[in-house]
């Protein structure tokens, strides 16, 4: 084989597996996002968000001591604006609202309505890097919205139930969230992912807590205790696994096609709903379910106009 030859085969495995990993974020945290519902329904929304994401963040920062591999300070300054931005999109404002949304909806639903994610990032790229998305895509993005909103509907008849709420919550939710995929590669080309998870979430369980503690009391007691377990297993599932492999992801593919190739978690949740946890979907939101997949995947293949926003130095 030439050297090309080889250069393009190696270039291609590389590809594959940064693929791999968002694939296998996208289940993992399908998965963490069924486990978290179960958490809300005992522990105070915000505190599940802010105790979680602190949790996660000093879990990691333990593992990095134990490995030595802690981040200098020194590495840390020089990406410290997009780290504070990726902080407050994902680790604060993303998850205070995501959680609070999964008090008033079920577990199944946040799943698919969190692969409205790829369009969202496209919007990002289209507002912020002038990079106008193709009619195909938002002939797409018409059809995606449209299979959410047959997800948010209580029942075949077309009645809305209360969580409507929750679903507008999740959708905001991920609205931050996809703004985070612009700041995360500049961050992971200093520190590790592991290294940009364990400080973003430090960070953001350290600005969330208080503001979790004045609405909500702290507490530990015989009714909580299950919750919190919870809460923990998401955190470890969600913090210290999920997100780095999505981190991991952005060092070799673009934002847009990481985020639509996440659409592959609720092939493996939707089971893990019924099975564990008795959730369903009515036949009317099996349909949009199935509209959101579709759609999800179709624009995972598409790649015209879709280059990442131009580099940006985080050096002084």
């Amino acid at each position: 084989m030439t050297r090309d030859g080889t250069e393009a085969t190696t270039g291609s495995s590389k590809r594959a597996r940064f693929i791999t990993y968002a694939i296998l974020s996208s289940v993992i945290s399908s998965v963490a996002t069924l486990i978290k519902v179960q958490g809300v329904r005992s522990v105070p929304p915000l505190l599940a968000a802010s105790v979680g994401v602190l949790f996660g963040g000093v879990l990691a920062l333990a593992i990095l001591v134990l490995l030595r591999r802690l981040p200098s300070w020194q590495s840390i300054k020089t990406v410290h604006k997009p780290l504070l931005k990726l902080t407050a999109c994902r680790a604060v404002f993303s998850n205070l609202i995501f959680t609070a949304g999964l008090a008033y909806t079920s577990g199944v639903e946040a799943v698919f309505l969190t692969k409205m994610e790829p369009y969202l990032v496209i919007f990002w790229y289209w507002l912020l890097d002038k990079q106008r998305p193709s009619g195909q895509h938002l002939f797409l993005l018409l059809v995606h919205v449209a299979g959410a909103v047959l997800l948010s509907l209580g029942d075949a008849s077309g009645s809305f139930e209360i969580s409507w709420f929750g679903d507008l919550l999740i959708v905001c939710a991920v609205v931050t969230a996809a703004l985070s995929y612009r700041f995360a590669p500049q961050v992971t080309k200093v520190l590790s992912p592991f290294q940009t998870a364990a400080v973003a979430e430090t960070l953001g369980g350290i600005v969330s807590l208080p503001v979790a503690l004045f609405f909500c009391p702290l507490e530990f007691g015989p009714e909580q205790q299950s919750g919190w377990l919870y809460v923990a297993a998401h955190s470890i599932l969600f913090y210290n696994v999920a997100i780095v492999l999505l981190y991991a992801s952005l060092g070799g593919i673009e934002g847009w096609l990481s985020s639509a190739l996440r659409a592959t978690g609720p092939l493996f949740a939707a089971p893990i709903a019924l099975l564990f946890f008795g959730e369903t979907l009515t036949n009317l939101q099996i349909l949009g379910a199935a509209i959101v997949l579709l759609t999800s995947a179709l624009i995972s293949k598409e790649r015209r106009g879709l280059k990442p926003p131009p580099s940006k130095s985080c050096a002084r």
